[in-house]
């Protein structure tokens, strides 16, 4: 099975996740005040769970050298993006141009991009996928958190990176590929078995946070702009960029993966805690995401 139907099928679970949230969220099944706490399941529990998982295999020093190769691909990428950023929303009001400019900056590469490789690209693929990620999570907690407050918040913001699971479980796992020892296997199993739920569960938060939005109203010129940049305008740059450099296969394909897909949930939370317009964040996070369902797998095709 080629890239284009893994990631298809792929694509076709994730849809039927993220209708069972929709369903659990009109139903009443998950109410709006349960989600945060299985937000925090996701967050600090199954997904570091899976990146864990990822780090307990034999490695070679190969796949070290691609790891520090991957982690300056997801820098690169994040610089491309903020001068495309800054073309596309130069004129654009100042509440609107920090929402703007973070979306197009971070995709939501933890939560709805780590299941999708994860499926298609298997446990090396998320091992990739983990430190192409650790420079973007530091870099959303500095550079993108500027966009929205002050820079006197440096050390606050430092503070919460540091706390972070998904980063703290990196380098637990990067001490774990050193050590002479794996862990036991009852262990192991239950870290896997954990991370597993990682791409239901996240896929079934997303559908009940569509679940509760409307839509109709969710559409927005703007929004669509943002959508066509983040799913299609910047994967195509980087594809036919690190392809043509000779980047080995699976790394430049996890990281246009990763590049594709929606804009960050933080894009509304971090809008709504900063007093920008958080109506027009969550319109660009739900159009985005919607439309992402059916523009990662015509992406694969390019694989």
């Amino acid at each position: 099975m080629n890239v284009f139907e893994r990631m298809l099928n792929t694509q076709a679970l994730m849809f039927i996740y993220v209708m069972t949230g929709v369903i659990m969220a009109k139903t009443g099944i998950l109410k709006h005040e349960a989600r945060s706490s299985f937000i925090h399941l996701l967050l600090d529990i199954t997904l570091p769970c899976m990146i864990l998982n990822s780090f307990n295999i034999e490695t070679n020093i190969d796949q070290i050298i691609a790891a520090g190769e991957i982690m300056l691909i997801s820098s690169a990428c994040v610089l491309i993006s903020w001068i495309t950023a800054k073309i596309f929303w130069r004129n654009q009001s100042h509440d609107r141009k920090a929402v703007l400019e973070f979306a197009t900056l971070f995709s939501n590469a933890g939560n709805a991009g780590m299941p999708i490789v994860a499926s298609v690209f298997g446990t090396e693929g998320v091992f990739y996928a983990s430190f192409y990620l650790l420079p973007v999570r530091i870099l959303i907690w500095t550079v993108g958190l500027a966009l929205f407050v002050d820079s006197k918040n440096t050390r606050e913001r430092m503070i919460i990176l540091a706390k972070t699971p998904s980063v703290v479980v990196v380098f637990v796992g990067i001490a774990l590929m050193f050590l002479p020892f794996k862990l036991p296997s009852v262990l192991s199993t239950a870290i896997k078995n954990i991370g597993d739920m990682t791409g239901p569960l996240s896929m079934m938060l997303i559908g009940a946070a569509l679940g509760e939005s409307n839509l109709r109203s969710a559409f927005d010129t703007d929004a669509l702009i943002l959508t066509g940049v983040r799913l299609a305008v910047q994967p195509l740059i980087f594809l036919f960029l690190f392809r043509s450099m000779g980047v080995q296969a699976i790394l430049w394909q996890v990281a246009v993966t990763l590049t594709a897909m929606p804009a960050a949930a933080n894009t509304e939370i971090f809008a709504e805690m900063y007093g920008k317009d958080y109506l027009f964040a969550a319109k660009c996070v739900v159009v985005s995401t919607v439309t992402s369902l059916f523009s990662v797998p015509i992406l694969a095709l390019l694989f």
